[in-house]
């Protein structure tokens, strides 16, 4: 447990400390291919009325899109000043994501509340140890039907890795897709199906509760 809370803390103090130049660089969607096309297409799989989940939403583009078509979102993220200035940019949108600090192992959220779960390169950075947990958690908080979505980076084997796109170090999980397709069935999730995303290098995920 020491040695996940060291990955969690350090992680995120990384994007802490970066806040305001990570959350520029991330809002362009012309820099990721086909990206704005699955928020859309996820936003109109969970379904309604109740509110979706941006877990680990940085810097709140993919939230704020959220809200633009008309859900009523919930922006999550463990990075504190990550998530203050996602809310910030977010202040003047005239349908804003709520946000809420939160870690991914321990959802404060209640079972079957969330309509769909949107986590774009954010369960990267849990460690494999637990990915179970995180995928459980995922699962509870999803209402009957509900949807998750999770985008990962396909290879194998995790590990720190410094510098980069950011300044400081930060901790990834690279994983097969079919591999993490086993992984979201045996967390109880059904119709599970891999897309390859525009993206280099990615893939969704995308499974029902």
């Amino acid at each position: 447990m020491s040695e996940v809370r060291e990955i969690t803390r350090e992680t995120c103090a990384c994007y802490d400390a970066n806040a305001n130049s990570y959350g520029e660089a991330s809002e362009d969607y012309g820099r990721f291919p086909g990206l704005r096309a699955e928020v859309v297409e996820f936003a109109r799989l969970a379904p309604r009325p109740l509110p979706v989940l941006d877990l680990g939403c940085g810097g709140g583009r993919d939230a704020r899109l959220l809200a633009s078509l008309g859900r009523t979102v919930v922006a999550g993220d463990y990075a504190a000043s990550i998530l203050e200035w996602a809310r910030g940019r977010s202040r003047e949108e005239r349908r804003a994501p709520g946000f809420l600090r939160l870690n991914a192992l321990a959802l404060p959220l209640r079972d079957a509340s969330i309509a769909g779960v949107w986590a774009s390169g954010s369960l990267l950075h849990i460690p494999s140890a637990r990915m179970e947990r995180a995928l459980a958690e995922i699962h509870r908080v999803l209402t009957p039907g509900g949807i998750a979505a999770i985008s990962m980076r396909i290879g194998d084997g995790e590990g720190w890795k410094n510098g980069g796109s950011l300044d400081g170090r930060r901790w990834f999980t690279f994983v097969d897709p079919d591999t993490f397709a086993v992984c979201l069935e045996a967390a109880g999730f059904a119709e599970v199906r891999i897309r390859f995303a525009g993206r280099p290098g990615w893939f969704i995920a995308v499974g029902t509760r």
